[in-house]
């Protein structure tokens, strides 16, 4: 299948303004373009207060820059995505006193047409982390099934469990506090993104697929055809969510599962 005006894009990265961060917005937007990537968004913790420099780096480095937040709650870390963040209140407003309950944060993000994906949910470095709390979770829109960052089995568990539940994966660098990992993952879009409100709906779609990339590529592949091997990379993960009904076996385990608690 040939994928016309695919882009990658890195959806989780943190700047100055997450909390052990001194990356700028600028630096960031600029090492993705000189990566090949088409896009990144940055997901400060807990915050959307970078809109306004993330516009303004995308803008000077003429290159896709948009704005989401990853949210801390007492079970395990959440990138959340708007389809218009300057309209989103300030998480605190929405959601009181931390650590903020999950299943709030998931109600609140849906109600407010925006899309939540676990991130990292088996990465045991985290205070709380989510682990198998993902499945009873009802409204989670996809898995971050790469994290560069994240070492040991914790991408191939988050891999699994987007698999049991029929749920798309995502491809992220993380990136924090340096530059060095952005550019070795990203997602793959099949149409253009040109806003939050695009990467929304194609989320919501399903249409997303994680991808590894082996080798830093030196310049942006826009030709038909795209999404597989550039550069060296492979593509991992459950890729693009599948049809058929309703979201098959919702905390069901097979004979292979290892321990993911």
């Amino acid at each position: 299948m040939l994928i016309r005006h695919a882009m990658l894009i890195d959806l989780h990265i943190h700047s100055h303004h997450s909390p052990g961060c001194t990356l700028a917005p600028r630096d960031i937007v600029r090492r993705a373009r000189e990566a090949g990537l088409d896009g990144v968004v940055l997901t400060d913790t807990n915050t959307l207060d970078g809109l306004e420099e993330i516009r303004a780096a995308g803008r000077e480095e003429s290159l896709l820059a948009l704005c989401g937040v990853e949210l801390v709650t007492d079970h395990g870390h959440y990138l959340c995505y708007f389809a218009d963040p300057a309209t989103v209140p300030a998480p605190p407003q929405m959601f009181g006193s931390t650590p903020w309950p999950v299943r709030e944060v998931l109600r609140r993000v849906r109600e407010m047409g925006g899309v939540v994906v676990a991130a990292h949910p088996y990465d045991k470095s985290v205070e709380r982390p989510s682990g198998d709390f993902i499945f009873t979770l009802e409204g989670l829109a996809a898995l971050e099934g790469l994290n560069v960052r994240r070492k040991g089995p914790s991408d191939d568990l988050a891999i699994e469990a987007a698999d049991h539940l029929n749920l798309p994966c995502i491809g992220a660098s993380g990136a924090h506090p340096t530059l060095n990992d952005i550019g070795k993952a990203a997602t793959l879009f099949r149409e253009p993104v040109a806003s939050e409100a695009d990467l929304v709906r194609q989320i919501k779609a399903g249409h997303v697929y994680c991808v590894a990339i082996g080798a830093t590529p030196q310049s942006p592949a826009r030709a038909e055809g795209r999404g597989g091997d550039r550069s060296g990379g492979e593509r991992r993960g459950a890729g693009e969510r599948r049809g058929g009904g309703e979201r098959g076996g919702r905390g069901r385990r097979s004979g292979r599962d290892r321990d993911r608690r």
